[in-house]
């Protein structure tokens, strides 16, 4: 059905063109207003994935417009956002752009935020009026560091850092590395290597026999993501899980010595009971 319409629409544009040069500019006003009924282009993409704390536009295209209004109203409390060019809500984020001549009336929303997720309409004063719905998606992308949030790494080993853009619509322009808040310099030490694939969103950095001056606090940085950071401890000696482990097995000995001492008074305490009171 919406073809067809279409195609009449079409038809009609093309008649209204082919004669419009024998009509006056009243006339054809006339005819566009009551017989050329607007229509949405539909090859817009309707379902967008925007970033958080980036600006985001969603693209309504009206074809045959003639003198109606175009507005874009959120669906969820149907609050009339713009009008024309017009912003209708106190949000000043919210803002219409349109070129004169053009079909596209577009709605950008500048910094938007997780809670301006959900469905917006393109609406047309036509009576009775059409919309056309759009889905806005904002994430929170959120760089990731894989494994603790602590690491303990031997002197002479390799620091091996994975940093992962999560939940990113798109791939970031770049990542960015930094030991306590300054960009690793790879020219003040030699051995450090940063591999960075854009479509799989990662990076990984390798520092080559680390020392204990190589011990801080490390953080990717992805264009389009929140930060992450990790802490490194470059040791000497045994390794803090060995450490850790040891402690932990004297503490259950110990714990285990304090049982059987435990157990031992209580024995002793019921024979000396048994020896002064046998009767009993």
């Amino acid at each position: 059905m919406n073809t067809k319409l279409r195609l009449i629409a079409s038809l009609i544009n093309f008649f209204v063109i082919a004669v419009a040069d024998t009509l006056s500019p009243d006339l054809q006003m006339y005819w566009e207003n009551s017989m050329v009924h607007p229509y949405f282009d539909n090859t817009t993409k309707r379902d967008v994935t925007a970033i958080a704390g980036q600006t985001c536009q969603l693209h309504c295209r009206v074809k045959s417009l003639g003198d109606r209004a175009v507005s874009w109203i959120r669906k969820r409390d149907l609050h009339i956002l713009t009008v024309g060019i017009l912003t209708y809500t106190n949000d000043q984020r919210f803002q219409s752009l349109h070129t004169e001549g053009s079909d596209e009336w577009t709605l950008r929303i500048t910094s938007p935020q997780a809670r301006d997720s959900g469905v917006y309409e393109c609406q047309v004063s036509t009576e009775p009026k059409i919309s056309q719905a759009f889905r806005l998606n904002v994430v929170v992308s959120k760089a990731k560091i894989l494994g603790n949030a602590e690491l303990f790494v031997k002197s002479g080993s390799d620091i091996n850092l994975t940093c992962v853009a999560l939940q990113s619509p798109q791939p970031p322009s770049f990542i960015y590395w930094y030991k306590g808040g300054r960009v690793i310099n790879y020219s003040q030490r030699g051995g450090i290597s940063v591999l960075t694939e854009q479509q799989t969103r990662t990076s990984r950095l390798v520092i080559a026999r680390a020392s204990p001056s190589d011990s801080g606090n490390y953080t990717c940085t992805p264009s389009n993501s929140d930060s992450a950071s990790v802490v490194v401890h470059v040791i000497k000696g045994e390794h803090p899980a060995a450490m850790q482990h040891g402690v932990n097995h004297a503490k259950r000995v110990h714990k285990s010595e304090q049982i059987i001492v435990v157990l031992a008074l209580a024995l002793l305490c019921i024979q000396l009971l048994d020896s002064r009171f046998p009767n009993r």
